[in-house]
């Protein structure tokens, strides 16, 4: 049995990071409701399938409720005073407005475990802006050190501070659960996009407060090992690294044995000076051949290495098919829908019944069913406009 399956949580998140955070408790059985307004989560327009919202809001119920109602606060604040958790990615003071809050709702529900993603913290000179990933990268410093050598900083193609702030937020959900087990009160477990996306770059970020020198984008290159990155091939691209003690066995596997003791690149701090120069001997020689013939070789010589695999080639390669990374989900709509795994493996298993929910899906079932809102008050909620059920 899932480890969480008797965990009630509400998710009022919108977008990546809060929702992400709700996917994972859903998947290892927590019964998560996902309340959204009633223009639906914004995640739904971001592309051109919806594949964003699809993405992070498997196994869970959903609900359209307009939170601005005093009728519906009231429903909703009922059904949090029942709540093991409850996750909400809205800037600081947004739930106070709806009496959600944590400070309100502890007072009738001590055992609460309130979990708050925010754009820049809880407080602080920014703490009232909007925020994002398409700004959080460049605040945070990552698109300095991301691009090529003298090029402009660039982004990462994927929403990194959502999703590293969602695996955050579960991860202090999870701890706060296991505290509340031995002392029987909740608490209140925050986290960034800002906070995420600094900690994520820990390495060249230590490296730069122990040096004073701000790291330079290094493009494909690894920028502590040298030679490393991506290559071209004769019919495509391959990326590898090469650690200092390999040097010698890359060497005679290259066939270019005299630059093993050439001064330029005999250790490893000389090959990084001298990158540009090594990276024009490597480039003829990389291009003679397949990338699969080098992947064959390099791993021969236990290098690391692997293709520049595309989305096309990735869902088709051997060991993601292997690990079920990618299957198919049944959907209200009847149709499979096609998911991607949770990464986590553990002894219980993984409760994983049914896609994303559609607009209002489970709004009639959880309100009558759970909150016990009458068919009568259901039709008067509904002609009143402030929620939404499937179909509608």
């Amino acid at each position: 049995m899932p480890v969480l399956t008797a965990i009630r949580v509400l998710d009022f998140g919108q977008g990546v990071a809060g929702p992400y955070c709700g996917q994972f408790l859903a998947d290892h059985g927590a019964d998560v409701i996902k309340i959204e307004p009633p223009r639906g989560d914004w995640s739904r327009t971001m592309g051109t399938g919806a594949g964003v919202f699809l993405s992070v809001n498997r196994n869970k119920r959903g609900v359209c409720l307009d939170l601005r109602d005093d009728e519906i606060q009231g429903l909703v604040r009922a059904a949090a005073l029942k709540a093991d958790v409850i996750v909400e990615s809205f800037r600081p003071g947004v739930m106070r407005k709806f009496g959600l809050d944590y400070a309100t709702l502890r007072k009738h529900n001590p055992k609460l475990v309130y979990c708050s993603v925010t754009g820049f913290g809880a407080s602080g000179p920014n703490a009232h802006l909007p925020a994002g990933d398409s700004i959080m990268q460049a605040y945070a410093g990552l698109m300095s050190i991301n691009g090529e050598r003298g090029g402009v900083p660039l982004r990462l193609g994927n929403v990194i501070s959502d999703m590293l702030a969602g695996m955050n937020a579960f991860s202090g959900v999870l701890l706060a659960l296991m505290a509340r087990a031995s002392s029987g009160a909740g608490q209140h477990v925050q986290t960034s996009l800002l906070d995420s996306l600094v900690a994520f770059q820990a390495p060249p970020l230590m490296e730069f407060l122990k040096t004073g020198v701000a790291p330079e984008r290094m493009g494909n290159d690894h920028p502590l090992i040298a030679p490393s990155g991506a290559i071209a091939t004769q019919d495509g691209s391959i990326t590898f690294t090469v650690f200092d003690h390999q040097w010698q066995t890359f060497c005679d596997g290259l066939g270019l044995p005299e630059l093993k003791h050439d001064p330029d690149y005999v250790s490893s701090q000389a090959r990084q000076k001298h990158r540009d120069a090594l990276n024009a001997i490597l480039a003829p020689v990389f291009k003679a051949k397949t990338s699969a013939q080098w992947i064959e070789r390099l791993r021969a010589m236990d290098i690391l290495c692997a293709p520049v695999n595309s989305y096309p080639d990735l869902i088709n390669d051997p060991q993601v098919v292997h690990n079920k990374l990618i299957h198919t989900l049944p959907a209200a709509s009847g149709d499979g829908m096609p998911n991607i795994a949770n990464p986590l493996k553990t002894a219980d298993p993984l409760h994983e019944p049914h896609a994303a929910p559609q607009l209002g899906e489970h709004t009639e079932q959880v309100l009558c069913t759970g909150w016990g809102v009458s068919q009568q008050t259901m039709q008067r909620l509904h002609d009143k406009g402030v929620i939404t059920c499937a179909g509608a």
